[in-house]
């Protein structure tokens, strides 16, 4: 172990945790310090709770020098779910086991301070967790309380037939990402020498690439849309697994099918680059590869004027229906072609894990 992280010991690193964090929602009473938090309680609304964990080995590489990101990316990734839920977010734990050996207390602080900063940017307050050794590598579990309007969460099961289909942002970003990752391309940094550059591939598209990098580690929850369609969304989920995986949990959930055009996908512009690149589809990437964290969501009326106000700057497209039939997604070609939607992540298939894939 790093000789400065022993000499810290556990509970010198709760300590320095301790330091770093800020409280930023009026509601907390006990923070870090004692046996549990003490939170105050809202009458007026609904708890919402959700917590994700990042695996070293499954969702990221610690050879790939981003801790600051991933710390970013651990908050990010669960302030995501409740904007799935129209929520807000208000307190976090956090959860972090590290590895006995090659972790550095330098990685220990670039972390902590990314988490912190993604908490800075939505105004939550970390108020406890546990820390602890890891027999194998680096785990992050961050929990995330949140609330909502008594009964206004937005839920995967209101869907009904003659619903319109959307989706913000761009898709297939975070997979190109990971696809850059693992070819050596790095955030700010120069083109690969072990990678060949073709003549075709400029100064846009490396700055597309850029971005795809940008979507996979520090992933931006879409926060404002998922407040302001409250009301408007009927269902919705966030886009963790891919399209093809949460289209079917939002159809399951509901007990209503969805056709889903695919000329309608909007393709992250890094996706299509990075697809062409190694000769892969992009459609793919997009409908697959998972982790984009936009918002998939069914609604009764345009959301177009809401988000447009909320969110200006956030592209949403319409991408399909809802229909009456089997729970299940429908992948409509141009050409009138109908498929079963099916595919995006599963951690308990047999797959290669996620930081070693190529979707």
């Amino acid at each position: 172990m790093d000789p400065a992280l022993a000499r810290l010991g556990e509970f010198g690193l709760i300590g320095l945790i301790r330091q770093r964090i800020q409280e930023r929602t009026s509601g907390t009473i006990r923070g870090i310090g004692d046996d549990a938090a003490v939170l105050a309680a809202d009458p007026g609304g609904d708890l919402l709770v959700t917590t994700d964990m990042l695996l070293e080995g499954i969702h990221f590489q610690r050879g790939w020098d981003c801790l600051r990101e991933l710390g970013r990316k651990a908050m990010a990734v669960n302030v995501s779910d409740i904007a799935a839920m129209g929520g807000c977010p208000l307190y976090a734990l956090l959860g972090l086991a590290m590895p006995a050996v090659g972790i550095t207390l330098a990685e220990v602080e670039a972390l902590l301070l990314g988490l912190e900063e993604e908490a800075a940017t939505h105004g939550i307050t970390l108020v406890g967790g546990d820390t602890c050794v890891s027999a194998s590598g680096l785990v992050i579990s961050v929990t995330l309380l949140g609330r909502s309007p008594r009964g206004g969460a937005v839920l995967r099961s209101g869907a009904k037939p003659g619903d319109w289909l959307w989706v913000t942002g761009g898709l297939g970003g975070a997979a190109a990402g990971l696809l850059a990752l693992e070819q050596g391309f790095r955030p700010g940094q120069v083109w690969p020498a072990t990678l060949s550059r073709p003549d075709w591939l400029g100064g846009e598209e490396e700055a597309a690439i850029q971005e795809a990098l940008a979507a996979h580690l520090t992933p931006v929850p879409r926060l404002a849309a998922g407040r302001a369609l409250q009301g408007i969304a009927t269902a919705m989920i966030d886009v963790s697994d891919g399209v093809a995986s949460d289209a079917g949990h939002l159809c399951t959930e509901s007990r209503v099918a969805a056709r889903i055009q695919a000329s309608q996908i909007p393709i992250h512009r890094g996706a299509a680059v990075m697809a062409r690149l190694l000769g892969r589809e992009a459609l793919d990437l997009a409908l697959r590869g998972g982790e984009d964290y936009e918002l998939l969501f069914a609604a009764d009326s345009d959301p177009v004027p809401v988000l447009a106000e909320a969110a200006p700057t956030l592209p949403v497209t319409w991408v399909g229906e809802i229909i009456p039939g089997t729970p299940a997604p429908t992948l409509v070609h141009a050409d009138g072609r109908e498929e079963h939607l099916a595919g995006g992540f599963d951690h308990f298939r047999k797959a290669p894990p996620r930081s070693a894939r190529t979707a």
